[in-house]
């Protein structure tokens, strides 16, 4: 199974990067996102959270980029 960059989104909130797996509807969505810290220190800190998509929809937030794309996989020899 082949995985393909397809896109990266860069916003004052985040980044988002897309992957795309070949001859399929599944999708991973990498977010990056600014969490401001707790009490009176300035700054954020960065999280990101790894989100798989079928047809545009969500269907599982995963915490690392291998997680997310061995579940995509396997969904779709499941649905074989």
């Amino acid at each position: 199974m082949m995985w393909t960059k397809t896109g990266k989104a860069v916003s004052s909130e985040g980044t988002t990067i897309t992957y795309e797996l070949s001859g399929t509807t599944y999708t991973v969505e990498s977010r990056k996102r600014h969490i401001p810290h707790a009490g009176v220190r300035p700054g954020t800190w960065d999280h990101t959270s790894y989100f798989v998509l079928k047809d545009g929809e969500e269907v599982i937030e995963k915490y690392s980029l291998a997680d997310a794309k061995a579940f995509a996989e396997k969904e779709v020899f499941r649905n074989v």
